[in-house]
């Protein structure tokens, strides 16, 4: 944050470290050493010869050599004119050492009010509180650290039959990897051969292990916990999934969200603002007869208690834990503007493939024309079906290959997203796809085929050759069991839910009413769901999310107040999208709004704290509560204060490292 340090000075914020680390725990133990016996001195406990300057030369000591980051600091801030903390404290601190050198050369006796003791707690303070931060710091980076030291250092890699091990570094696109019981996945790929159970809890969320079989996807990080595995690689080192969590989540903690933005301008304003008030305070009390050593004390305490810091802190370092822990539970939040907008949602549109059922649809029935045989149906539909990825072509190319049946290659593909897929075979048209895209192409569809009754609810999907359909394949996708609960609580947090889905009316229906989704639009094509998320803005009391996985997504996802992309779907969908949950189902999304609303809470309470104790520890520090009290608030204090309030705003928001949704 700007308003903490000139960039200049390589403390490019109160808050954070910057690239060569300043040692502020051994600074601050060294600190406390020379501060006892100069407190010793100036309370009488200790006599000795020159007592007074002695504790200048001590004094001097802990406020610039010692102190010298903190004094860098102050120099900077004035000579780039950016006010911000370190102007406050350099102004106190330097303000109680030079009226002390200057009671001392005037007054010979010596024992006049010296605030050399003062002068040196407040340092010693304040390089405690950066230590604090520091570790705090630490903590958060640490953290994100370990996402990056999942993946494995080595590998092994196949070649020409032969296996060896390489470190992770050295892994290309399309190398061989062999991964065996135990062992980490090196690298996002494809399993060629082999079939395992995989825990993918450290980056989804997801307690339970995985049973993977060829052809699905896996992730760097992840651990085979049964079974071997031949995976082709896909993407690895900073190109794998797991790298670039890493990198999203430590671009965006760079990034102030909207109510770090608001503390900075109220600190930008703040900062010269007590400047003057301290200015004010020392006038005020020297014409009320005060003397000029106490008004000057009460001067330095409100510079010193009106520390900014408390202000800055209070949402970076929240946010940044949010950040973290959200990366640990499968959520990763690319803008910590999303945060805010995560507690805003009231309603919630979702797909229902693979978010509210389990995306791995199967076929229940299929339904030939009268003279076509079921094999050869369903190895033109696998052929054809091959060159998709969406779910239910799957289910297509995972049937025909449970038979052992030989696809046919397929030229001329073309995919109409949402909607179906074309292509040729032996100069033969075929079209795969819904009912109305085979319509929308006048495909003659007998009527034993349209009333064919295969006992599921639910989505078919058309095979024809040329201008004749020749099958009807009938799928069935159960409910995931998370996906009741996960709907629970996002109606427990005030959230509706409006199913959106391409799927024809009967299947989405069925759904929706064992779910109690009161919501429901069916058969909408792709730039249908963009249009009618663009008309749901603005109809209910907040804000409009759209979650989806497919390309088709990509509009609808851009159109809403915010995008969430499930990590199992395409890259379209992701960069579409601001928050992406890597745990591709509606209780991965449910984890992402619990997650966002307790950071801003955090936040909230945080920005309380610091509001509340600026408001009493200005008058206090001001002299103002004496009348009542007969108290006032003295430099050292002040600054006991103010490293109090950075380390109980610091506390708060690293409990979020460990929230549990």
């Amino acid at each position: 944050m700007d308003h903490c340090h000139p960039k200049k000075s390589g403390l490019s914020s109160c808050h954070s470290i910057p690239a060569k680390p300043v040692p502020y725990g051994h600074l601050a133990l060294l600190s406390l050493f020379l501060s006892i016996p100069l407190h010793l001195l100036a309370s009488g406990h200790f006599s000795i010869s020159y007592s007074a300057y002695a504790q200048l030369f001590i004094s001097g000591i802990v406020v610039f050599w010692v102190g010298f980051p903190i004094v860098k600091a102050f120099f900077q801030s004035i000579q780039t004119i950016n006010p911000n903390m370190f102007t406050l404290l350099g102004s106190g601190t330097l303000t109680a050492y030079f009226y002390s050198l200057f009671v001392l050369i005037s007054n010979h006796q010596s024992h006049g009010a010296l605030y050399l003791d003062a002068a040196a707690a407040i340092t010693t303070l304040v390089l405690a509180g950066q230590w604090i931060e520091q570790r705090s710091a630490d903590k958060l980076s640490n953290a994100l650290q370990a996402l990056l030291t999942l993946t494995p250092p080595t590998a092994r890699l196949l070649s020409h039959g032969s296996e060896k091990i390489v470190p992770c570094a050295e892994i290309q696109l399309g190398h061989h990897l062999l991964v065996l019981p135990g062992e980490t996945i090196p690298a996002d790929g494809k399993i060629l051969e082999g079939h395992a159970s995989v825990e993918e809890s450290i980056l989804t969320g997801e307690p339970l292990p995985i049973e993977k079989f060829v052809g699905d996807s896996v992730l760097a990080g992840t651990l085979v916990s049964g079974g071997r595995l031949l995976i082709l690689a896909e993407k690895a080192g900073t190109d794998s999934l797991i790298a670039r969590l890493a990198q999203l989540v430590d671009e965006a903690r760079a990034n102030p969200p909207p109510f770090q933005r608001l503390a900075d301008k109220i600190a930008g304003i703040f900062t010269p603002l007590v400047l003057f008030l301290a200015l004010a305070t020392a006038v005020g009390w020297i014409l009320a007869g005060e003397t000029a050593a106490n008004s000057i004390s009460r001067a330095v305490a409100v510079l010193i208690a009106a520390c900014p810091c408390a202000l800055g802190l209070a949402a970076p370092v929240a946010t940044a834990c949010g950040l973290s822990r959200a990366a640990r539970l499968g959520v990763l939040i690319r803008d910590p503007s999303s945060l805010e907008k995560l507690s805003k949602v009231k309603l919630l549109v979702v797909d229902k493939t693979g978010t509210l059922t389990e995306g791995n649809p199967t076929v229940t029935h299929l339904t030939t024309a009268g003279g076509v045989s079921k094999t050869f149906a369903l190895t033109l539909g696998a052929s054809l079906a091959s060159s998709s990825l969406h779910p239910l072509s799957k289910a297509i190319v995972k049937a025909a290959l449970s038979k052992n049946l030989s696809l046919e290659k397929i030229s001329d593909i073309q995919d109409t997203p949402g909607q179906g897929i074309a292509g040729k075979t032996k100069n033969r048209e075929l079209l795969l796809g819904q009912l109305s895209f085979l319509e929308q192409k006048k495909i003659n569809i007998p009527q034993t085929l349209r009333s064919a009754n295969s006992g599921t609810a639910g989505p078919a999907v058309w095979l024809a050759q040329e201008n004749q359909c020749l099958a009807r394949f009938d799928m069935a996708d159960p409910i995931r069991s998370t996906t009741p609960t996960a709907i629970h609580s996002l109606k427990n947090l005030g959230i509706d839910i409006e199913l959106l889905t391409g799927d024809q009316p009967e299947p989405a229906r069925a759904v929706a009413s064992q779910l109690g989704i009161t919501r429901l639009q069916a058969a909408v094509k792709p730039e249908g769901k963009a249009a009618r998320v663009s008309a749901l803005i603005g109809t209910v009391p907040g804000l409009v999310a759209m979650a989806g996985d497919g390309t088709n997504d990509a509009p609808a996802l851009a159109s809403a107040d915010l995008g969430i992309s499930l990590g199992s779907g395409t890259d379209a969908a992701k960069e579409a999208a601001a928050v992406v949950v890597l745990k591709g189902d509606i209780a991965g999304i449910a984890r992402a709004f619990l997650m966002g609303r307790a950071t801003i809470r955090v936040i909230r309470q945080n920005l309380c704290l610091a509001f509340a104790y600026n408001a009493l520890a200005l008058p206090a520090a001001a002299g103002l509560l004496i009348s009542s009290t007969g108290w006032a608030l003295s430099p050292t204090w002040a600054a006991t204060s103010m490293a109090f309030s950075c380390l109980l705003l610091t506390g708060n928001a690293m409990r979020l490292l460990r929230y549990k949704p």
